[in-house]
């Protein structure tokens, strides 16, 4: 069985696992976006950490990958129309990595705080998109502190799928000795569980950009 295979094969297996974080949050300062994630959103599953992880090295590139560009904007403006009022303390961004600066922006807290304009959030995504590394080496430093954490008790799920979990996350980072560009890396969407509980809307952008876009 391949790599890949084996990836896919045990994500359905390892579902449906909550995850406990047990660890002294301030000297953990180079994952803290991760973990921040992990504290703001409990009803996670490991499927929505590796997509946060990827997302945050490889930004959203993927979409136009098959797709010409306005198809992904109808896209956007299609799920724009669609948004509801925001859920009860939702932020505008959650940032994804400190190094590429990349963070989630949050369609329902942009449409009903009227922030900004349909083509003033595509110009920040194609910012982004311009900007984000292609390397594999950022997702590939941050699995391996998850992997360390994990190891190390700081983060854990049920007793039951433990060693299923440990031994995908192993394969995640096998995956990246072999995917030199972190937007090759297998695609996951979020869980059953995410969805159902956060109702996850948002698009990619870089944090600077939308700083000083917010200055305006």
């Amino acid at each position: 069985m391949s790599t890949l295979a084996e990836f896919e094969n045990l994500i359905p297996r390892i579902s449906g696992n909550s995850i406990t974080l047990h660890l002294d949050y301030p000297n953990h300062l180079s994952l803290h976006p991760i973990i921040d994630h992990i504290k703001n959103y409990p009803k996670l599953e490991w499927q929505d950490v590796y997509k946060f992880v990827l997302q945050g090295s490889c930004g959203w590139t993927h979409l136009l990958s098959g797709r010409n560009q306005e198809e992904v904007v109808q896209h956007l403006n299609n799920e724009l129309n669609r948004t509801s009022k925001p859920l009860p303390d939702e932020r505008l961004f959650d940032i994804l990595n400190n190094e590429t600066a990349l963070c989630r922006i949050n369609l329902r807290v942009w449409k009903n705080e009227n922030v900004g304009k349909l083509h003033e959030l595509w110009n920040l995504m194609m910012k982004a998109e311009k900007s984000t590394p292609e390397s594999s080496d950022n997702f590939k430093i941050n699995w391996r502190g998850l992997v360390d954490l994990s190891e190390k008790g700081n983060i854990m799920t049920s007793k039951r799928e433990g060693y299923l979990v440990h031994q995908w996350m192993k394969i995640v980072l096998k995956l990246t000795e072999t995917i030199e560009n972190s937007s090759k890396m297998p695609l996951i969407h979020h869980s059953e569980t995410y969805r159902t509980s956060y109702k996850p809307s948002y698009r990619l952008v870089n944090k600077n950009d939308l700083l000083e876009y917010l200055k305006r």
